[in-house]
């Protein structure tokens, strides 16, 4: 059998509670709690942390992201306007043929109709960013 000796420690008043509440949190006596600390903190661990990256690495893949980020957010910007211009037209043009109508009826119109429009759309960007092949999938290009 193991021959065990006692330790005492003097620590302030909120350090003990702090640390009573974590051994209770995990089940243990203070004794085991202090003992698994002591345990856990001979560990052997390397202090010297080495990056998987350099900063030059870090710089230039941040430079990359940014520049991608520009793109898709510019690309994001047309199509959201290209969107909303084809909205909006579909908006006056059925305001110009039923003159007088309601909110309600436009917004009926715009989501009976908004297959259409979406073909508008893509026939719009056909050639230009997307390609739609004789089959009707559509890729970038």
């Amino acid at each position: 059998m193991t021959e065990k000796h006692h330790i005492g420690v003097y620590t302030p008043q909120d350090r003990y509670e702090m640390w009573k509440q974590e051994a209770d949190e995990l089940g243990m006596s203070m004794s085991q709690w202090a003992n698994a600390m002591v345990e856990a903190g001979l560990k052997k661990f390397d202090r010297d942390i080495q990056p998987e990256e350099s900063k030059s690495d870090l710089r230039k893949r941040n430079t990359q992201l940014w520049n991608d980020y520009e793109k898709v957010r510019k690309e994001r910007d047309k199509l959201e306007t290209q969107l909303h211009q084809t909205e909006r037209r579909a908006i006056v043009e059925f305001v110009e043929e039923n003159q007088g109508c309601r909110y309600k009826e436009i917004a009926q119109h715009l989501a009976k109709n908004r297959g259409s429009r979406l073909t508008k759309l893509l026939d719009a960007l056909d050639g230009e960013e997307i390609e739609i092949d004789e089959e009707g999938r559509v890729n970038r290009l």
